[in-house]
């Protein structure tokens, strides 16, 4: 069975209700968490400070501040517990957020997980992730994120080079991809060469600490390494306790970008 094949049969019988997704919220001590399937967390809620960004991989991926600090507008392909989507909407005010998600016992939980309603700057469509960017028009975002999985790994269509060359195409220039892949998934090696011929080889890859996630940053038409700050600092809108929640794990993304700039 050809890789895009089976892409195709499994967003086929998800969108029909037909797979054994077990879509579950779960509780231990003060964290609520979204699972698909027994023991697995997709993510993951403080009760106690909803916003707050409880699993490391999300953290990582804010790193995508260092190369648009002041997104106008993002993408976000996959909703989970919302807890990217949550912490963008309060403290990058002003920026459109549309978040796609294609399973709707996900979108169902939305409330429960406290995600904002749909409102004028932030939206959760219900659609195929691959979809929905192969039928959006040309340079409509400065930040993508991708992050959808299911019990057993990503989604095969967020994995496809058509996918990636669809997420190039929709950045603006000097935009950024933000992708949260699994480095035990079988076909770990080949996201990362189809991202890097998406994205002509601009890419950085920042391993998580926890669960063996690696989030794959690429830019449009501009060097990963280019215009990297010299000094983090809290950007505009983002409250001081959020990002003393998150600096470290952006840090670790720039020290990784500067090594690709001193070992070049």
């Amino acid at each position: 069975m050809s890789f895009e094949f089976e892409s195709a049969l499994q967003n086929a019988l998800v969108q029909a209700g037909l797979t054994q997704r077990d879509v579950r919220v779960q509780h231990q001590r003060f964290d609520q968490m979204l699972s698909f399937g027994s023991t697995d967390v997709q993510s993951a809620m403080d009760l106690r400070n909803p916003d707050r960004l409880v699993l490391n991989y999300t953290r990582v991926m804010m790193g995508f501040a260092l190369f648009q600090p002041r997104p106008r507008n993002m993408l976000m392909i996959g909703l989970g517990g919302g807890s990217l989507p949550k912490f963008c909407h309060r403290h990058f005010p002003g920026t459109d957020i549309t978040v796609v998600e294609i399973d709707p016992r996900v979108i169902a939980l939305r409330d429960r997980f406290e995600v904002p309603p749909d409102q004028h700057d932030f939206r959760v469509v219900q659609a195929d992730g691959a979809d929905f960017v192969a039928a959006t028009d040309d340079a409509s975002y400065d930040v993508i994120m991708v992050d959808g999985f299911d019990a057993d790994s990503m989604a095969p269509s967020l994995g496809t080079q058509n996918f990636y060359d669809q997420c190039a195409r929709l950045l603006t220039a000097g935009g950024v991809m933000a992708c949260n892949l699994h480095e035990l998934d079988l076909y770990f090696g080949a996201y990362l060469e189809r991202i890097a011929l998406s994205f002509d080889g601009e890419v950085l890859g920042v391993a998580a600490r926890e669960c063996g996630n690696s989030v794959v940053f690429a830019r449009r038409h501009m060097g990963i390494d280019a215009h990297l700050p010299k000094h983090l600092r809290c950007p505009s809108g983002m409250a001081e306790q959020a990002w003393a929640g998150i600096e470290a794990d952006v840090h670790d993304v720039l020290r990784r970008a500067r090594d690709i700039r001193a070992f070049a």
